[in-house]
């Protein structure tokens, strides 16, 4: 082996790797620059060349604390009284059947027949229906606020061809209540510019939807802590639309598994 003409050969490869190097380093560092000078326009001026719309907050929620909860394993004594339905329950899981099946009119809504034949039924919301597969998913509230996709805190409600509802799935929180002193929160503004930074806003998109809830933070046991969190929907230029959610105290962006399963804070 000629070893003069290797080391020759070595020496050109770790040039040519170094200048590559430099040169990707050189690129992040103007992106990055790039980045800077382009957080420091106003929110508003970038969303106005991007043609994003946002709806005008009237009031903005200043202070919230944290949320415990604890989960509810549910006792047939405390469901006797509800009429007209055959009851199988799994612990903390409630599944009901009703005998005779509730018609869906203009006047009986699936939010009223909620109220009237579930337990507890004026502590959920509605939250989203989907006609598709004859379904309507309620959460449970706190503080006027929903809970945001908690398998330990939701109902959904099902319903057959004739527009009758048949039967429905259920889980409860008990004690739910503010935990510890309020917190300062983000404005529902900087957790629209935490979206866009992160490049979740598209050109020409539609923000329809800013309200305040909360998001899962830690699970011990059978006691949960929620934390405060902005859901943002967001309705694209093809007519989609998509959540999302943000940590309203550390302005990080949170993903949700819509099983509902546990919320990951990132």
């Amino acid at each position: 082996m000629d070893w003069n003409k290797t080391k020759t050969i070595f020496i050109i490869v770790f040039s040519i790797l170094n200048v590559f190097l430099f040169s990707l380093y050189l690129n992040r560092y103007n992106e990055a620059l790039d980045l800077e000078v382009m957080s420091d326009a106003p929110i508003e001026d970038r969303l106005f060349q991007d043609n994003i719309t946002v709806p005008k907050m009237d009031v903005d929620i200043k202070e919230a604390s944290y949320v415990s909860g604890n989960t509810h394993n549910f006792i047939l004594e405390e469901l006797e009284e509800l009429p007209n339905q055959t009851i199988v329950i799994d612990g903390s899981k409630l599944t009901s059947t009703f005998n005779k099946a509730i018609p869906i009119t203009e006047e009986n809504t699936v939010e009223k027949i909620v109220r009237e034949n579930v337990l507890r039924g004026d502590s959920y919301s509605l939250w989203k229906k989907d006609e598709e597969n004859q379904s309507a998913t309620f959460f449970q509230k706190v503080n006027n606020r929903f809970v945001y996709y908690n398998k330990n805190a939701t109902l959904v409600v099902y319903w057959n061809d004739q527009q009758e509802v048949v039967r429905y799935e259920q889980t409860i929180l008990d004690n739910l209540e503010d935990y510890n002193e309020d917190r300062i929160l983000m404005g529902s503004m900087q957790a629209i510019k935490v979206l866009y930074n992160h490049g979740h806003l598209k050109p020409d998109s539609v923000v329809k939807d800013i309200k305040l809830g909360y998001s899962q933070l830690i699970e011990l046991t059978e006691t949960q802590v929620f934390l405060p969190t902005w859901h943002i929907l967001v309705e694209l230029a093809d007519g989609t639309k998509e959540d999302y959610f943000v940590n309203a105290i550390e302005g990080s962006i949170v993903e949700i598994q819509k099983d509902p399963e546990q919320a990951v804070d990132k």
